[in-house]
């Protein structure tokens, strides 16, 4: 019993909270440049909701793929004119897309990672 119980709690976490860090932003008319970006998929409020937290905010997402399982995808609209689109893959490599919309249409895009957090 206790070997399983062992093996249970080395199992990477794959599904929420997580905390990513990324490092690359792309832009359509600027081209890919260095940043320090980081972002945390929690749930930020006593019903569960799941949130994308940024130094900007903390806006509201739905898990679009099975919970508990990787690949792992968010999505969310509704702050500032900006939609998230967010996948997490089996090797913990990460992309975040922003799709603004309030104004002219544009797309940042960006390359990270991302850990499970306890």
């Amino acid at each position: 019993m206790l070997p399983a119980l062992l093996c249970l709690a080395a199992t990477p976490a794959l599904s929420e909270p997580w905390g990513c860090a990324f490092t690359v932003e792309c832009d359509l008319t600027e081209g890919c440049d260095s940043v320090g970006f980081d972002a945390q998929v929690i749930a930020a409020d006593h019903a569960g909701d799941l949130f994308l937290s940024t130094a900007m905010g903390d806006s509201p997402v739905i898990r679009l793929t099975r919970e508990g399982a990787l690949p792992a995808t968010y999505a969310g609209a509704g702050r500032d004119g900006i939609a998230e689109l967010l996948t997490i893959e089996g090797d913990r490599t990460a992309i975040l897309s922003l799709h603004i919309f309030d104004g002219t249409a544009a797309v940042l895009t960006y390359f990270g990672t991302c850990e499970g957090l306890t």
